[in-house]
């Protein structure tokens, strides 16, 4: 294992897009969801509604697992992180993490490409987002441990 602060992990972190979350129901199964993230500040971020299952999952057992694929580097190589999460929904957040992930999904070259190819599906879009109301906020993950795994083959 190695730290989730070293170069190393940070520099995967830079290079993936999606995160796995892996969370335990109250029932005690696994639950995962993939979903965008930030890094900032040592801790991972995510966005999501109050009601999901991750945030009710998480309530209940703090302790998650993080998978991050890194889509432009070796294929089968996975960074997991263990850490514990909490949902937040302070605004001060909003205004440093919202920007980030506008930064790294929306205006990347191949962010902005995406967009447009998909122009659209905007309509799709916005109905999915507001069927699926309820207070937003942050999952904040504050990592523990780190470790690369390998996929099996």
């Amino acid at each position: 294992m190695i730290s989730p602060r070293h170069r190393t992990v940070k520099r995967f972190l830079r290079r993936a897009k999606v995160v796995h979350i892996a969370t335990l129901s109250p029932a005690g199964n696994a639950d995962l969801v993939p979903l965008w993230f930030v890094f900032f500040r040592g801790r991972v971020y995510m966005g999501t509604r109050a009601e999901s299952a991750v945030v009710r999952d998480l309530i209940q057992n703090p302790e998650v697992a993080l998978l991050f694929h890194d889509e432009s580097g070796r294929a089968g190589r996975v960074l997991r992180v263990r850490g514990r999460a909490s949902f937040r929904r302070d605004g001060r957040f909003r205004f440093a993490v919202y920007p980030l992930a506008v930064f790294r999904y929306f205006l990347a070259p191949g962010g902005m490409r995406n967009a447009l190819a998909n122009r659209r599906k905007l309509a799709l879009r916005s109905l999915y987002y507001r069927e699926r109301g309820g207070e937003s906020g942050f999952i904040e993950v504050v990592p523990e441990t780190a470790e690369f795994v390998k996929l099996p083959s």
